[in-house]
């Protein structure tokens, strides 16, 4: 199957299975304008409210990792000069529950449309506990893999962020 992706991609997923060699089963080939990428999507931990953990090299010559609401981009898995730290060290502080991705949700507004407005993975030290960063959201989800982290709380919007 590896054999059937485009360079780029052939390299970026043997690149991946060099240190998750596990995941060659979570493999698929994603076929567009005849050309051949691949997605990996490892399914979530037991107990833990959020997955996939998905890799792609389907969008523009680079690796797209996403968990939950958040996603980030990489030119390499592996660090490299063009990539220090590769999409690997993302994947790994995800794994390893060194990060969290917070959501902040909107809900009952007539102007914004119900779900998720922003989501970003932030060091499990500093998940917020309220919500001091978008007007317009009230609620705050966290996920993190093994599910540890995972919470939903309401988080309406609080305009002084107290200091320490």
């Amino acid at each position: 199957m590896i054999e059937a992706l485009e360079p780029y991609s052939r390299q970026m997923v043997e690149d991946l299975f060099s240190v998750f060699p596990d995941w060659e089963r979570f493999l698929s080939v994603v076929t567009e304008d005849g050309l051949n990428f691949f997605r990996v999507e490892v399914p979530p931990s037991t107990g833990a409210k959020s997955g996939p953990l998905g890799i792609t090299s389907l969008y523009n010559e680079e690796i797209t990792v996403y968990f939950g609401s958040c996603h980030r981009h990489y030119a390499s898995i592996l660090p490299s000069a063009k990539e220090p730290t590769g999409a690997v060290s993302f994947i790994q502080q995800l794994l390893n529950e060194e990060l969290a991705v917070v959501s902040y949700l909107c809900s009952g507004d007539s102007l914004i449309k119900d779900g998720v407005s922003f989501g970003s993975a932030v060091p499990v030290a500093e998940i917020p506990n309220a919500n001091y960063e978008y007007y317009y959201a009230n609620a705050l989800r966290v996920r993190s893999w093994k599910g540890t982290y995972d919470s939903d709380l309401p988080a309406p919007y609080v305009s002084s962020k107290p200091t320490h």
